[in-house]
């Protein structure tokens, strides 16, 4: 693995290149040498009133007129040296060197229209000109040129400057042996500051090692010199995204398509748009990426997909069922596309539905992915016509066809229970201070599919209160965290935890504040409703003393039913073994148990049950403990409009219901390993909720 420290970039000291001519004026040479020696000793001002003395006698002296505008340009007179080499071009207009010279003086003057047109010059003679190229792309960037930088970026790529470097580069780097690329992409950044190859090379080497922000600062240095090459900026999309710096992405995007705008940046920054949870502007992106494609186009039904998915989200039920239809008419084989339709709260298939569906999920020479898909729609279909026995058999095909996902409930444990002897009272008696500036956070966390869609809801439906969505943005800190612990204090995560001074613990929590600004607007409280934070409650106190917890709980079995018949884009590896459920919600209630031990009263326990039973009640308490009065709004959350983005989007949009309690006894004999994993300690815990 590489070791990856920051090595600054040789910026070339070269302002202009001396003008090269083979003169017959022989009688002039050792004057030349003499200027020669004063340039390279720094003497530019004696040098500059000596050329001017040679000069009044050899008023078209080209040699001269190039050494005395390099002489002006190195002491800082843009304007005289600019007017020199302009001289030396007049005389010599068919030299492309000439006018490059004209054009590199006139941008470090800042006059862009000058340098456009002498580049413009230069590489009419002289097409092969990478620099002026290289300029050129930055040129037209800035001045808004968007094509015409794109058109100059692509010249200067196929160009291949170090062409013999960067085939031996990229052929290290295909074969792994990264220490020997990164080499060579260091010394050809040397030999030409931003070479476009060389960049997203070294950033493909730390991206690959999870060095994410130092990716992202190779591939920033490279778009200072190439800023309309869409490949390294599409890596830098991909770098920020890996950080969740969503907001970065987000401008890097609108880059990207203002540079290229088609099919493919329309997607990107679709995808950017979503995660900040700007889901209008990603369905609008996602219309725009189609109508660059052919009307036969396959990709087409993936488009329609995204547009599902956004209507979806938006609450505009029948056009995303018409967008699904669509994806699924294109692309049959698409299971996805099957999936979706199938996540619309009782949504009927037909008979040929089910059939189409069934046929595809056990095609065997299918992706395995799209199969599970198929599998879990079908299973959905299934349930939703009363068959829960032969659903269940679907939902256990679908589980199992689940490509490449690894859960390791021993490790799992291993990890939580180190938490566990860390976060001891006493670390936990230190905590930032001052409090992190900004609104307060209100964290819900818990198992997925316990109730916290519908919490964030009704708390959202507060004219207080903002939702926001399942925020990276701590699991990420924590990263930034663990690695300041190790630079800093040499130790790991949990270590260095209890080393960090209140007034560093607030800086920790003011990045989360800040850092969060990108999905909120002004209200004094706002949700992150990451599940998974329930391991980090811990630093949450530590970091964020301000920050309310809520922690969604609801009865074993069918929280862990509900997430066996969910198929989860992302994350959630647990969730398709029923035992790995089992030894999963109990980490989770152990983690918890620990919490109320050493924080009593931290963290406000709701549920599920009691919530859909005894609405007003749970809601009045909700409300108490986060210190807001009682809107009734919260009780009519479901004509609340925001934007849903979770599997629930569709059950928050409707009154309460009692109709989910109690549901896995319908397969109660199946989930036999879900009960064994969780154990009679604690099925005896929910008795009550029966």
């Amino acid at each position: 693995m590489i070791a990856w420290v920051k090595k600054p970039w040789r910026v070339s000291s070269n302002t202009c290149s001396e003008f090269a001519f083979n003169t017959v004026n022989g009688k002039n040479n050792s004057f030349y040498e003499s200027v020669k020696g004063l340039l390279q000793s720094n003497e530019f001002v004696r040098a500059s009133v000596e050329l001017e003395s040679f000069l009044d006698a050899h008023s078209d002296d080209v040699v001269a007129f190039s050494l005395y505008g390099t002489a002006r340009l190195r002491h800082g007179d843009t304007d005289k040296a600019l007017s020199a080499f302009k001289r030396i071009a007049s005389l010599y207009p068919d030299v492309s060197r000439n006018h490059a010279n004209v054009a590199f003086v006139a941008m470090k003057s800042g006059d862009d229209e000058q340098a456009i047109g002498s580049y413009e010059n230069a590489v009419r003679i002289s097409p092969d000109l990478y620099a002026a190229w290289a300029h050129l792309g930055k040129l037209y960037f800035d001045s808004g040129k968007f094509e015409a930088a794109l058109n100059a970026a692509e010249k200067a790529e196929n160009l291949n400057s170090l062409e013999q470097d960067v085939r031996q580069m990229e052929s290290l780097a295909q074969s792994q042996n990264f220490a020997k690329a990164e080499g060579i992409a260091r010394s050809m950044l040397a030999k030409q500051p931003g070479h476009p190859n060389a960049t997203y090379c070294l950033a493909y080497l730390a991206g690959s090692v999870g060095a994410h922000e130092e990716q992202a600062d190779i591939l920033n240095r490279g778009l200072d010199y190439h800023p309309a090459n869409t490949r390294l900026r599409s890596a830098l999309i991909g770098a920020y995204e890996a950080v969740a710096n969503h907001a970065a992405a987000l401008q890097q995007a609108r880059l990207l398509v203002k540079t290229q705008p088609d099919s493919e940046s329309y997607r990107v920054l679709g995808r950017t748009c979503s995660h900040v949870g700007d889901y209008a502007g990603a369905l609008s992106c996602a219309e725009k990426a189609a109508s660059f494609l052919d009307e036969g186009s396959g990709e087409l039904g993936k488009f329609d997909l995204l547009r599902g998915h956004w209507l979806k989200i938006l609450g505009r039920r029948a056009e995303s069922e018409s967008a699904y239809r669509a994806s699924i008419s294109r692309t049959p084989d698409y299971g996805a596309g099957w999936c979706s339709l199938a996540e619309l709260k009782n949504y009927q298939f037909t008979a040929e539905d089910k059939k189409i569906m069934e046929n595809l999920a056990g095609k065997q020479n299918a992706p395995q992915e799209q199969r599970c898909q198929a599998a879990f729609a079908l299973a959905k279909a299934i349930d939703n016509d009363g068959d829960h026995e032969q659903a269940f058999h679907w939902y256990k095909t679908a589980n199992e066809l689940r490509p490449g996902v690894v859960y390791s409930p021993a490790k799992h444990k291993t990890v939580c229970q180190a938490s566990i002897a860390a976060f001891d009272s006493d670390m936990l008696a230190v905590q930032a201070r001052p409090e992190p500036a900004g609104p307060t956070p209100i964290f819900i966390v818990g198992m997925p599919r316990a109730g916290s869609t519908l919490i964030e809801q009704i708390l959202a439906s507060h004219s207080q209160v903002e939702g926001t969505m399942e925020l990276m943005t701590l699991p990420y800190l924590k990263r930034t965290i663990r690695i300041a612990a190790g630079r800093k204090f040499n130790k790991n995560y949990l270590q260095a935890l209890r080393e960090f001074s209140p007034a560093e613990l607030s800086v920790f929590g003011q990045a989360y504040v800040d850092n969060t600004a990108v999905y909120r607007t002004s209200k004094p409280l706002f949700i992150d409703k990451l599940p998974a934070n329930f391991e980090r409650v811990g630093l949450i106190h530590k970091i964020l003393p301000q920050a309310i917890i809520i922690d969604a709980r609801r009865h074993p079995m069918d929280c862990g039913y509900s997430a066996y018949k969910q198929f989860f884009a992302n994350g959630h590896e647990y969730s398709y073994k029923l035992d790995h459920i089992g030894q999963y919600y109990n980490i989770y209630r152990q983690l918890m148990d620990h919490w109320n031990s050493v924080l009593p009263g931290k963290v406000k326990l709701v549920q599920y049950e009691d919530m859909v039973r005894d609405t007003e009640t749970t809601v009045r308490e909700l409300l108490a403990h986060i210190g807001v009065d009682f809107e009734e709004a919260c009780l009519r959350f479901y004509e609340n409009k925001r934007a849903v983005k979770t599997a629930s989007s569709e059950q928050v949009r409707q009154p309460i219901y009692t109709g989910s309690i109690g549901r896995w006894q319908t397969v109660s004999e199946e989930l036999k390993p879900l009960s064994d994993s969780l154990g009679e300690a604690t099925m005896a815990r929910f008795q009550q909720y029966l």
